[in-house]
């Protein structure tokens, strides 16, 4: 018997069939980098900014309470739809696999014990897997664009970095 992998207790993320909050155009800065757009966003993720995006309750009410911030890192097509996003947050970072032609998308968390720092990982993904992240989040041809693209890709890194380290939140003290 197949086992649905949204119901799987082993499941890569939670699938929301909404798409997630969108950008802040003013605190975006965008990077060319050949087949996408690598935009770097100061991000600040509230309960009150998920009521607003989602009035009508699509989103399943969580148990916990929001309030946190980061650099996000928005990987978008020339067009400017979005396919990936790392939301590289203090308490709870985490990635999205944006599914556009669905309107939907699947958020998973960032173990930072296995994984270590949420920008380092995201670099890591950047350098090494985007074109199958992309693919994962439904545009192929994308994917593939970016797969004989990569040089441009890991051209921009160094100025994506600069951004996204400038955004790296502060760890309160306890």
């Amino acid at each position: 018997m197949a086992i649905d992998r949204q119901e799987s207790p082993y499941r890569r993320g939670n699938r929301y069939e909404v798409m997630p909050i969108p950008m802040v155009p003013e605190h975006c800065h965008p990077i060319d980098a050949g087949a996408v757009q690598l935009v770097v966003e100061s991000r600040r993720l509230t309960d009150q900014i998920l009521d607003e995006t989602y009035p009508d309750g699509t989103i399943p009410e969580a148990e916990v309470h929001f309030d946190d911030h980061g650099p996000s890192l928005h990987v978008c097509d020339l067009e400017g739809r979005e396919h990936v996003r790392f939301d590289c947050f203090l308490h709870e970072p985490h990635y999205h696999y944006i599914e556009q032609a669905n309107q939907a998308n699947v958020i998973v968390r960032i173990d930072e014990v296995a994984v270590g720092d949420p920008i380092d990982f995201t670099f890591t993904c950047l350098d090494q897997r985007l074109p199958d992240m992309i693919a994962n989040a439904g545009a192929i041809e994308l994917a593939e664009q970016v797969r004989a693209r990569m040089d441009e890709v890991r051209a921009a890194l160094p100025k994506v970095r600069d951004l996204m380290e400038r955004a790296r939140p502060v760890a309160q003290p306890a």
